[in-house]
């Protein structure tokens, strides 16, 4: 067994698997599942830090027959969070095409082109694809490469993508060959030594099935350098949900919260709460030896 990110073969055992593999379906891959701490087993690189879960064998088809319909009720809010991401790329892009690799149901898509860019994204899951197309918003179905995505864009967009993947430097090369003279590649990613996951450890909302690479600052320079990019910027983004959505998250670790959360609900849901517990980055990167333009 390798690193995924520096190709060591010092791994050892952080933690042991809390699933078993042929018990998954593609609802255990649910951006909203809620079943924070149960992973597969993790290991750790001895030479970089890098965490992985290699046991799970080849995730794909579980996103492709991966249907949301908890994620796609949110729209809204995770619309909102959609825009201001995009708007924090002003130093740099402001217009230009635009590729959104993971789309989902194209939010951030849609927002990127009332913004002003030529977006379009591409998306293994058939459900969310169908519910970008019933939009009328570009989405692809697939992964990279893809016959109908050509290269030429000015931002790249992996926003909370490289974790779910168990070959994340050749998604960055592939990212990189997607990009035009000038362009950035964008990434979104939790943070495995933030205080946040230091202070709840196993139980941090970022472990789940579905992530199977943990990053922090360090090994996501070096994924980023193996892949021919340079950062340009670290920062903690924000997320936006209706604070039904956080209610029910919080009832997870606080069970006493759970019937006052269902006794608010209507209310909670017409309220959008801004959170950034400062445990993902948010990086804009580019080619190196190319300025950003």
């Amino acid at each position: 067994m390798d690193c995924w990110i520096c190709d060591s073969h010092d791994l050892i055992l952080r933690r042991a698997s809390e699933v078993r593999v042929d018990e998954l379906d593609s609802r255990s891959f649910a951006v909203t599942d809620d079943h924070y701490g149960r992973v597969g087993a993790i290991y750790a690189c001895q030479s970089c830090g890098f965490l992985q879960c290699p046991s799970l064998g080849d995730v794909l088809p579980h996103y492709q027959e991966l249907v949301d319909t908890d994620y796609e009720a949110g729209r809204d809010s995770r619309a909102l969070q959609a825009r201001r991401l995009l708007q924090e790329l002003a130093p740099w892009k402001t217009s230009g095409r635009l590729l959104d690799v993971g789309a989902g149901s194209g939010i951030l898509v849609e927002e990127a082109r009332r913004l002003g860019f030529e977006a379009e994204g591409i998306e293994p899951s058939r459900w969310f694809q169908e519910q970008a197309r019933a939009r009328g918003l570009p989405v692809h179905l697939g992964t990279l490469p893809h016959p109908s995505v050509t290269g030429g864009f000015d931002v790249v967009a992996l926003v909370d993508v490289i974790e779910h993947v168990p070959n994340p430097r050749a998604l960055l090369a592939q990212a990189v060959a997607c990009l035009a003279l000038g362009g950035i590649v964008v990434v979104v990613t939790p943070d495995v030594s933030s205080l946040a996951a230091k202070a709840l450890g196993p139980r941090w909302w970022h472990y789940r099935v579905a992530h199977i690479g943990y990053f922090n600052r360090q090994t996501l320079t070096r994924a980023l350098g193996s892949a021919g990019l340079s950062p340009l910027s670290f920062q903690r983004p924000s997320w936006y949900f209706p604070a039904s959505y956080l209610a029910q998250r919080v009832g997870r670790y606080l069970p006493p919260v759970r019937p006052l959360a269902r006794l608010a609900g209507p209310w909670l849901e017409r309220v959008v709460v801004p959170l950034n517990l400062r445990d993902s980055w948010f990086v804009v990167a580019k080619k190196q030896g190319h300025a950003a333009s």
